[in-house]
């Protein structure tokens, strides 16, 4: 089974708004890399305990914020920011990471490895000299890694039911395969899928809750919109 479509961790439903740094052009929501993360960037609170979630982009990336005050705190030093976001991102997927090689070269990880968030993903590399290589095909490599993602974690999959409709996974034939943030959700068709990639929390929540030894049946989000 291949990915119905590679995702990090596309828009949460009601956003309010979407702020955009001077140097993103006409830059969309749709343009950049999704948020990963259930979380404020800044307070670390759940996103929507206040109210819908903030989001912006910053250097072609969404950051999600669980209201409007943390964006200015966020903003007060960018690259120091970005680096501790950079940080949460990989030891948020780092325990589901697929592979023990290069996604570029193939050469054993090891120790020393190079571990760099791009869009919003880890990507581990042997070292840093193969990040140019990574960057000059990166859709390429991403394809290698969410097919990884899919061998070995669709391998004791814990859900048996689509995470949207509640469906049992088999009901509409094969599964549609969803790579999210480094997760491997699956659906019980294509329009679970997207319906998914407008509203992935949940299903990352359920997947992850799964995983920790949580109910394997799942339940549905909402159905279709």
């Amino acid at each position: 089974m291949t990915p119905l479509r590679r995702l990090l961790f596309p828009s949460l439903a009601g956003v309010a708004a979407l702020a955009l740094l001077p140097g993103n052009g006409n830059a969309q929501k749709g343009d950049a890399a999704p948020y990963p993360l259930t979380t404020c960037a800044v307070s670390g609170e759940a996103l929507g305990s206040m109210g819908d979630p903030v989001v912006s982009v910053y250097e072609g990336r969404e950051v999600r914020f669980c209201c409007g005050r943390c964006p200015r705190g966020f903003e007060k030093d960018l690259k120091a920011s970005l680096a501790r976001l950079d940080e949460t991102i990989i030891k948020n997927q780092m325990p589901l990471y697929p592979l023990e090689v290069s996604v570029v070269s193939g050469e054993k990880l090891g120790d020393k490895g190079f571990d760099l968030v791009h869009g919003n993903r880890l990507v581990r590399l042997a070292d840093e000299s193969e990040k140019a290589a990574f960057l000059k095909d990166s859709k390429k490599h991403l394809k290698t890694l969410d097919e990884a993602v899919v061998e070995k974690q669709s391998k004791g999959y814990p859900l048996t039911t689509c995470p949207v409709e509640g469906a049992k996974l088999d009901a509409k034939g094969k599964p549609a395969n969803v790579v999210v943030a480094g997760r491997l959700v699956q659906a019980c068709c294509a329009s679970c899928g997207k319906a998914i990639e407008k509203d992935p929390a949940k299903a990352i929540v359920a997947i992850d809750e799964a995983r920790k030894g949580g109910s394997g049946g799942g339940k549905g989000t909402g159905g279709h919109e």
